[in-house]
């Protein structure tokens, strides 16, 4: 980051990514606080050799002998007794000169996953810290078990859990997983096999202590009834709620543990899906051979965002998934930060999903098109459709991740792009139908007629002969 100064002081203000110390009698305890806070936060800077005036201002002080107290600052990091792990390259610390005076900045990169937590004093509890706005707060011991577990490789949902058994399936949601599997592909060697048999080749059962068979995590999550899947994790909870009107409270709600339906993921996926698609346009559909009706890509980015949360939650986190629907807007949230860097995870290159037994399931059904590339197709269809950019927020305390997708018109952009595509398509097949240019330009047939009536109407295009036989005339 980049110092600003005034005379004899430091203009920056300390927040969530800026940290000052005096250091003018050493390091101190709190400057490794700082580091485990930062490192195991979203990184940020720590500058030595500012002091905290009484009216809240950074005086600049200096540091009598920067050589040595760099020399220091390498000696500690690189104690396994002192810090965890260091994450330091050797242009992260250097010295600034200002009126004659030296500082030393110190900047803290994000950790990567695998070495969280970063902790100090060789206390795994006590010294692992994060960062809240301004301050460092010490972790309690559900965040540091977070940490713990996305530190692994291992796909924790594929534990088998050997104190449930093959009776904790719920046999009718595992028949419409089934139903799905086969519209999504009819001829997948694994239709024809037996329940218990699919369970086992998809990661949804696994033989246990007793070499008879259990559900995994994931198997429970997918197909298990909601009061068997809180008696695993307490926390668990999928909310999705409709709000009609600004300013009135929510007029729709699906939510597990409500007695109602299963509760599970899979069933919460067919609901939600299924209500996202009727906000849009059209709701689910299948035709008279049982293929599915082709999604717009609006609609496919709308069920990418729910796999996204369902694939990458933290169901032993606090808090639960929630999707609210209002007016002109989805917000997503889930439990958990991001497993890779946010830009990574935006490119679509990068797949490390915290489920990724669930990811597989969703995966045979046609939900996931191509692991890792949901968050980049949601980013190009939203850009595609002149709506404002999603806007990706992490949060601490709890660790969630909230997705907004704007559904109203990008300033920046006008509707004449999106007239535009149309008139392209009609220039290139002339025969072309309605319900083709609703999938090509990823828009829903009813907005796709609208703007083609207003393309008549200022005479900008003209159809000659009906329905069947017809042709575009582009003027």
């Amino acid at each position: 980051m980049e110092l600003l100064f005034s005379g004899e002081y430091c203009l920056n203000k300390e927040d969530s990514s800026f940290e000052a110390k005096s250091a003018t009698s050493g390091i101190t305890m709190s400057t490794w606080e700082s580091y485990s806070a930062f490192a195991n936060s979203f990184g940020g800077t720590i500058v030595l050799g500012l002091e905290e005036t009484e009216e809240g201002g950074l005086k600049v002080v200096g540091l009598k002998n920067a050589d040595k107290t760099i020399v220091d600052i390498w000696n500690t990091i690189n104690n396994p007794q002192k810090v965890s792990c260091n994450i330091l390259k050797s242009d992260d610390v250097r010295v600034i000169e200002h009126n004659g005076k030296k500082l030393i900045s110190i900047t803290v990169p994000r950790a990567d996953r695998h070495d969280c937590p970063i902790y100090i004093n060789d206390n795994i509890i006590s010294g692992t810290f994060r960062r809240n706005g301004p301050n460092d707060y010490k972790c309690t011991k559900p965040e540091v078990a977070g940490m713990i577990r996305d530190s692994e490789d291992i796909a924790l949902d594929a534990i088998v859990l050997n104190e449930f058994d093959m009776g904790d399936i719920d046999r009718n949601t595992l028949s419409r997983y089934r139903a799905l599997m086969k519209i999504n592909d009819d001829k997948h060697v694994w239709n024809p096999l037996p329940d218990d048999e699919l369970l086992r080749l998809i990661g949804a059962a696994g033989r246990g202590d007793d070499g008879d068979l259990h559900p995994t995590f994931a198997g429970l999550l997918m197909f298990g009834m909601e009061y068997r899947i809180s008696k695993e994790v307490p926390n668990y909870k999928l909310d999705y709620l409709e709000y009609i009107k600004i300013g009135v409270d929510w007029e729709y709600r699906i939510v597990s543990g409500d007695g109602r339906w299963t509760g599970n993921v899979f069933d919460f996926y067919m609901n939600v899906s299924n209500r996202l698609k009727i906000s849009v346009g059209r709701p689910f559909e299948i035709d008279k051979n049982w293929m599915r009706v082709e999604d717009t890509k609006i609609d496919k980015a709308l069920r990418e965002s729910l796999v996204n949360a369902l694939i990458h939650a933290d169901y032993h986190g606090r808090l639960g998934i929630r999707l609210e629907l209002r007016p002109n807007i989805l917000i997503v949230r889930n439990p958990g930060l991001f497993r890779i860097p946010v830009k990574e995870a935006k490119e679509g290159e990068i797949s490390d999903p915290r489920n990724p037994t669930l990811a597989k399931m969703f995966n045979l059904i046609g939900a996931v098109e191509r692991t890792g590339s949901g968050l980049y197709r949601i980013i190009e269809t939203w850009k595609e459709n002149g709506f404002e950019p999603p806007s990706i927020e992490e949060r601490l305390n709890p660790p969630t991740v909230l997705m907004t997708l704007p559904m109203i018109m990008d300033p920046k952009t006008t509707a004449i792009s999106t007239e535009e595509k149309i008139i392209k398509l009609m220039r290139a097949d002339s025969s072309i139908s309605i319900i083709k240019i609703s999938k090509d330009t990823g828009i829903s047939r009813s907005r796709t007629v609208s703007i083609i009536e207003k393309l008549k109407e200022t005479g900008r295009i003209e159809r000659i002969g009906g329905k069947n036989g017809g042709r575009w005339i582009v003027k």
